[in-house]
């Protein structure tokens, strides 16, 4: 399990809750086979240790990827977008347009990029 705050943050958000249940639908790296969409799958892309020269570091800079999958467009684009609004208070977003089309499961994904800093 990671240590960022990604579950609790889009738990806690009610625009969110109000497009799907978070416990069910929100997935750290990979969803379960079958997952009903819309569904929503985050990981962790890489991290730095904002490190000290007298000291270790205090900080933690993480990028993370989030992704909604979904059956048409607009629902992936609406998921996205709240849960952008969600994160962004807490987090940097540096690529806010991830757009694709899965052929094989011909579900629309839409996503970001963005960067956490954590205090340790």
């Amino acid at each position: 399990m990671s240590f960022l705050p990604i579950f609790r943050t889009l738990k806690a958000d009610t625009a969110i809750s109000a497009l799907i249940d978070v416990a069910t639908r929100l997935h750290e790296d990979v969803a379960p086979h079958k997952t009903p969409t819309p569904y929503m799958v985050w990981q962790t892309i890489s991290g730095q240790a904002l490190n000290h020269l007298d000291a270790g570091a205090n900080f933690d800079r993480t990028q993370y990827q989030l992704m909604v999958y979904a059956d048409n467009p607009r629902q992936a684009y609406e998921l996205r977008d709240a849960a952008r609004r969600a994160l962004e208070s807490r987090s940097w977003i540096n690529n806010p347009s991830i757009n694709q089309y899965e052929t094989e499961t011909k579900l629309y994904a839409r996503g970001f990029d963005a960067n956490w800093i954590l205090e340790r």
